[in-house]
């Protein structure tokens, strides 16, 4: 017989969907009593929180439980968040009162008031922070700072060990809160890009140190792939989308000193979603060329047995397809160093300004021919770094092009050690054939976007192939039917043959989607002209779009243009907002903590 209705069921089942299984645990031993007749009936918490008192029929949740805790994330391409927000379900499935938080939304003066907090962070750039926790870390750098003797942290932090200052973001965080008197309850976990296996193991800890007393006898923790977004369920690392090339097109022309090449890929068929400002990760190989350079160097045949990941396979296969060849880090080379007991290198891994150049253009055959050993296979697979997707700017807008992502992409050549060494991914896309397929998903790039009003201006800084995204942003505004209130800063070497998408900007301009465009082309006069020093002498009129509320967003290189950039809207809110050097950087830190000022650096 039936013993409940559709109805009534229907009413029990949303009842109990947002509880936890503490509260669950708490309510079956509450109906049981309910059964019993009234006499036996338990009175009910007057509480609404995930912490309950409970009654001894109910199993016992010992104070361990009652405490709180709090994720922090601190996060620009979002793995931090997504990392964060798994944490945050599997604490609060064993019962915790957890709540979760973006450092942008955190009023870091209630730092006082927590138990425990459990810290995920990325550095952005070399060093700094993302752009929505600038305003949290000034904070707590500063002297109005808390003391937080009472509270409990851990860190994770996000890096990439190809830039000197690694996880710095994390240290920071790490060093500040054990200064003002928080308890490290776990030690700081540094990851590199390839993250995944070093966050699940920190996730593992955090918590076995933070779960419920109940749980902590019979419950283990299983980590769950970490939960992504639509588009990356659909398509990702280990599932890529095959999008077929259906052109390719020389943007430079003869005499330039660079290939840039404009290439678009189908999307159709795919589902996948963009938005303009979004990141097109493409799965890589290894040039074949360097792959033997690197095999004749190290005294390998190919032929020898590696492990890797728990799979046996091959030298050869693992170096052409599994693990980076062409970057070298300084925590690599020392490891190297250290692995042979080569003395002279260790000294040079010390020498910072000694070894930046070498860092930035050797691979690992290099380091192999100036640093020669006898290493087994094994060994120089498990000092090598997987092999990472190369990831670019979108040039198409989903509205202007359906079906389709587009990318500016230059292919990097360069002689170093006697030796011509190349891009690896691309001038693996400028040699693909219409027809050809690459793997490839979309990464999301919250932190690029738009404004929501479609009416506010926009200016827009690129380099070279930094302009990329900018052409997303334009189509898109044209696909909308919006006009005006864009001002374009374009730079490169020469107008006759470096001017990328020459002919579209001309024909935005004359529609009107386009208002205004500034250009420098550094090698075409005597002195050279940048993108910062068109910025400069348009400076009354900069200042005044921002003042009026105008979004400004960079794309480049962070080190050089980007860098410079900042430098002149520096001395623009000195010059033409008459304020001090302190206050024009004030400036820029509210426009970053507004969205206002975005950028998209590497």
């Amino acid at each position: 017989m039936t013993v409940l209705s559709a109805q009534q069921l229907e009413r029990i089942t949303s009842a109990v969907t947002d509880l936890s299984p503490v509260q669950l645990a708490w309510l079956g031993g509450y109906l049981s009593g309910l059964s019993m007749g009234k006499d036996n009936v338990i009175p009910f918490p007057q509480r609404s929180t995930a912490t309950v008192t409970t009654p001894t029929i109910a199993p016992v949740v010992s104070a361990a439980a009652a405490i709180k805790t709090l994720v922090l994330y601190g996060t620009q391409t979002g793995n931090g968040k997504k990392i964060a927000e798994q944490l945050t379900n599997h604490l609060k499935a064993h019962g915790g009162e957890v709540s979760l938080s973006s450092m942008k939304d955190y009023r870091p003066q209630q730092l006082k008031q927590e138990q425990r907090l459990v810290i995920v962070v990325s550095t952005h750039g070399n060093g700094e922070p993302p752009d929505d926790a600038r305003a949290f870390f000034n904070f707590i750098q500063s002297a109005r700072a808390p003391r937080l003797e009472k509270l409990e942290y851990t860190v994770l932090a996000l890096g990439d060990s190809s830039y000197d200052e690694f996880c710095q973001a994390g240290l920071v965080l790490d060093t500040r809160f054990a200064e003002l008197g928080a308890k490290r309850v776990l030690d700081r976990v540094d990851c590199d890009v390839d993250f995944a296996k070093t966050a699940k193991a920190w996730q593992e800890k955090v918590l076995e140190q933070f779960k419920a007393a109940t749980e902590a006898a019979n419950t283990q923790f299983v980590a769950n792939p970490v939960a992504i977004s639509v588009n990356e369920a659909l398509y990702s690392n280990e599932n890529p989308f095959k999008a077929e090339l259906l052109n390719s097109i020389v943007l430079t022309d003869t005499g330039s000193s660079k290939d840039v090449l404009h290439l678009e890929f189908s999307l159709e068929g795919s589902g996948i979603q963009y938005q303009p400002g979004d990141i097109l990760a493409i799965q890589v190989h290894n040039d074949a060329g360097l792959v033997d350079e690197v095999l004749k160097q190290g005294k390998f045949t190919g032929s020898e047995t590696v492990s890797l990941d728990g799979q046996s396979l091959d030298l050869r296969s693992a170096l052409t397809s599994k693990l980076e060849l062409s970057t070298v880090t300084k925590r690599q080379l020392k490891q190297y160093a250290q692995l042979i007991n080569q003395a002279e290198l260790l000294t040079a891994v010390e020498d910072k300004e000694a070894l930046k150049d070498f860092l930035w253009a050797a691979d690992w055959a290099d380091v192999l021919h100036t640093y020669p050993s006898q290493l087994e296979a094994q060994a120089l697979v498990d000092l090598l770094r997987p092999l990472q997707d190369r990831q670019y700017s979108i040039a198409s807008s989903p509205n202007a092009h359906p079906d389709e992502v587009h990318l500016l992409v230059k292919r990097v050549t360069y002689t170093f050690n006697g030796r011509e060494h190349l891009g690896t991914a691309s001038n693996g896309l400028a040699r693909l054939q219409a027809g050809d397929v690459s793997g490839v998903y979309i990464k999301e790039n919250p932190h690029f976007r738009l404004p929501h009003d479609p009416q506010t201006k926009i200016i827009m800084i690129g380099a070279g192939t930094g302009v990329a995204p900018f052409r997303s942003f334009l189509f898109e505004r044209e696909a909308q039917g919006l006009s005006g209130n864009t001002w374009l800063f374009f730079g490169e070497q020469r107008f006759r043959t470096d001017f990328l998408y020459q002919t579209e900007w001309q024909s935005l301009l004359q529609s009107g989607v386009l208002e205004r465009m500034s250009v420098a082309f550094s090698r075409d006069q005597a002195q050279k002209v940048y993108v910062q020093n068109r910025l400069l002498e348009a400076g009354a009129e900069v200042y005044q779009w921002l003042q009026t509320g105008a979004h400004l967003y960079v794309c480049g290189d962070m080190h050089g243009m980007a860098k410079d950039v900042n430098q002149a809207l520096l001395a623009i809110a000195i010059q033409q907002g008459g304020k001090t050097p302190e206050q024009a950087h004030d400036w820029l830190e509210l426009l970053i903590s507004e969205h206002r000022y975005q950028r998209d650096v590497y």
